[in-house]
Order: structure tokens, then sequence, then C-alpha cells
């Protein structure tokens, strides 16, 4: 019989935690996503990235994005033709040395609105963020066929 030595303790170590987290601010604005968080410090962490993750098919999008602060800041300018049609929620992984924690966003302002249209750098193409009653995020795109109804009415007439 062949003796194989596992790690065993490197595998303990990594420790994963699932978290909501409340943001006070957000900010959609072309093609960009900026969540303005309560109480967090990104310092203690070694590695950051942002995911969209595909409510229905469960696809996972990794974004660009960018810490400064309390805040993040995520570029969409590549996911824009992918999100159009389905929902997708944010997620941020957070790694240090030896745990990883998976943070859910939530905007638990009442007197906010629940949903915003923001205008992408493409004509076409508008961001959508709906917020749930539970206060999470819920992005996507709407593609905006803006000769469609001109076309039509052009061809009637003929």
């Amino acid at each position: 019989m062949k003796k194989t030595n596992h790690n065993f303790n490197k595998l303990n170590s990594n420790y994963l935690n699932s978290i909501e987290k409340d943001i006070n601010f957000y900010l959609l604005q072309n093609d960009s996503l900026i969540l303005y968080f309560k109480d967090i410090n990104f310092k203690k962490y070694s590695i950051i990235n942002v995911y969209l993750k595909n409510i229905k098919t469960r696809e996972v999008l990794k974004c660009i994005s960018k810490v400064e602060d309390n805040r993040i800041l995520i570029d969409l300018s590549n996911l824009k033709y992918l999100c159009t049609d389905y929902e997708y929620s944010i997620i941020v992984v957070m790694e240090t040395l030896n745990s990883y924690n998976i943070m859910y966003p939530k905007f638990n302002n009442k007197d906010k609105e629940k949903s915003i249209i923001s205008h992408s750098n493409t004509d076409n193409i508008q961001w959508y963020l709906r917020i749930l009653e539970n206060g999470k995020l819920r992005l996507s795109t709407i593609y905006l066929f803006s000769n469609i109804s001109n076309n039509f009415k052009n061809e009637i007439s003929l």
C-alpha cells in the first residue's frame, strides 16, 4: 500500500466567512459603480476582488475594481454587454493570509430610491441598479433600440 502525505494543516488554516455589510451611499455613473461602506477596514486584506453573480444561471463575472479607504470603485465597462438578460448580485471576496471573507453589500436607507438607471458610455446601454426590500443590490443593463420606432413608422408610410 502506497503511503500518501497530505498537508491537512494548510487546508484547515483557511477559513471562509460570509457576511453582509451595509453601505452608506452608492454612485452609479458612466460604467462605474462606487460603494461607500459604513464600517470596514480594507487595509487588513491582502487581496480584494469583486464579482457579479448571475441570479438565474449562477455564472460569475470578475470585475475590474479598486479599493480606496472605505469605498470600492467597480469598473463595469467590460461587462455592459454581458449583463442585459439577467440580474446580477455583487460579491466582494477579501483575502488575508489565512482566511477568505465573502461580503454581500446591502443598502438599507428607506428614504433613498429603490432603483436607479444610469447612462453608460455607450449611447444604447443603460445600467439598472435595483435595491431589494432586504437591502441587497441587483445590477443589470438595459439595451435601448433607439431607431426601431422611426424605421417602423417609415415602413408603414411607404
